[in-house]
């Protein structure tokens, strides 16, 4: 039976950088972390036991940043998938032992084995307080075993013409945005098609901002582009878009001038990743914005999630879901999706500590608005896709109360 989907009128999305689900969330398996659903979660658990005799099973966070960052190219993920002495699953200090090697001398705290760590709740408190408070799917994995550029693609598309992520993505625009010439479809083309409103709010510059018909709408200046203070303004005053992009600051931002990143990606801090959710936590389910905006929440999605596993490790083989490039690319096909990845949903319409099984990735998303404005379609890669719906976590049943969101997190 089709759910129904009329009851959702504003949707948020946020995309983090460059961490896995069993790094980030696997803690919330071990029953001493008091998820209420615990035993249901394919975390740390199950990663023990996977990785019981290894020279380097998972260890507790070291420390809020890594240093280098762990390199997480098509080539490196490949390895961590399938080691070929060490076998699956197993490749993770392997593949960042190169680079490590080639830049520890410059790094503050290095540690090899910092891609086999895992955060619990004092790390990332926001995480954890979304994670319990609402639901989160331990089976969402990024859309391709690759890096930021060709799973944001798939993510703001349903397809790829890049498989690597050139040097300098922020600033050298016409290596890696080849797609530009030829399918220029981003979803926020697609929902203009489809009449429905759209705006980025953006910490520092949006990723997307050097398309060229992204910049054009950047400077004709009709608001779709706000600043991140703005957030919670336009909640307050009920004047938030039919989708919502929210977008950290990125590590790679050429404007960065000193501006710690809050994106997650190492070797940015873990701290400003939750100083950033923290923000659009309060600015979206935030207790002066449910008190004087209730019926946002009534008719609210939102989704934070990340765009890769940044080559952190994960135990649970990626599903054989592939992905033939389209052309003008020519690389070769994917056979897998990438990584798991942490995914949170929060809407009155998941039930608190929810954990959702079914197998998504960032085109869930893209399929979910082809059901909420596309009556059912969004593109034909899309929706032929051997991945679920976004809407498959959803309970349109269900109206949770806005009494029942728990107190804002402490750090």
């Amino acid at each position: 039976m089709a759910k129904d989907l009329s009851k959702i009128r504003t949707i948020v999305i946020v995309m983090m950088e460059n961490r896995s689900f069993d790094h980030m969330l696997g803690y919330l398996a071990l029953p001493e972390y008091q998820h209420p659903n615990f035993a249901q979660i394919d975390g740390l658990q199950n990663a023990r036991a996977f990785y019981t005799h290894d020279a380097h099973p998972p260890r507790r966070l070291q420390g809020l940043s890594l240093d280098p960052d762990p390199p997480h190219e098509r080539e490196d993920i490949a390895r961590q998938i399938n080691d070929p002495l060490k076998g699956p699953m197993r490749g993770f200090v392997d593949s960042y032992s190169p680079a490590f090697e080639k830049y520890r001398a410059k790094s503050p705290n290095p540690r090899l084995t910092g891609v086999m760590e895992y955060c619990t709740a004092t790390e990332v408190y926001v995480t954890d307080f979304l994670a319990r408070s609402f639901a989160i799917c331990d089976h969402w994995f990024a859309p391709l075993p690759a890096s930021t550029l060709p799973n944001r693609l798939m993510a703001m598309s349903g397809y790829a013409l890049n498989d690597h992520t050139p040097d300098g993505v922020m600033q050298e625009i016409k290596n890696t945005m080849l797609f530009l010439e030829h399918r220029p479809d981003l979803v926020y083309d697609w929902l203009e098609s489809k009449g429905h409103s759209w705006r980025i709010y953006s910490s520092g510059m949006p990723f997307f901002l050097q398309v060229a018909s992204m910049f054009a709408r950047y400077e004709s200046g009709n608001g779709q582009f706000r600043e991140i203070e703005k957030l919670g303004e336009d909640a307050l005053n009920d004047d938030l878009p039919d989708v919502a992009f929210v977008e950290p600051f990125y590590w790679c931002d050429p404007r960065k001038e000193g501006t710690a990143a809050s994106d997650d990606h190492a070797p940015a801090s873990l701290a400003g990743g939750q100083r950033f959710l923290n923000i659009v936590r309060d600015a979206i389910v935030g207790p002066e914005t449910i008190a004087r905006n209730k019926d946002l929440w009534d008719r609210l999605l939102m989704i934070v999630t990340y765009d890769e596993h940044g080559s952190f490790f994960d135990h649970v083989p990626p599903p054989k879901v592939p992905t033939k490039p389209e052309p003008p690319a020519s690389y070769p096909q994917f056979d897998t999706l990438g990584l798991r990845v942490p995914a949170i949903v929060i809407s009155p319409f998941v039930k608190s500590g929810y954990v959702h099984k079914g197998v998504l990735d960032h085109t869930s998303i893209l399929k979910f608005l082809g059901e909420k404005f596309g009556d059912g379609h969004y593109s034909d890669l899309v929706d032929n896709r051997g991945v679920g719906s976004l809407s498959d976590v959803l309970d349109s049943d269900l109206l949770a109360s806005s009494a029942d969101i728990p107190d804002p997190p402490q750090p």
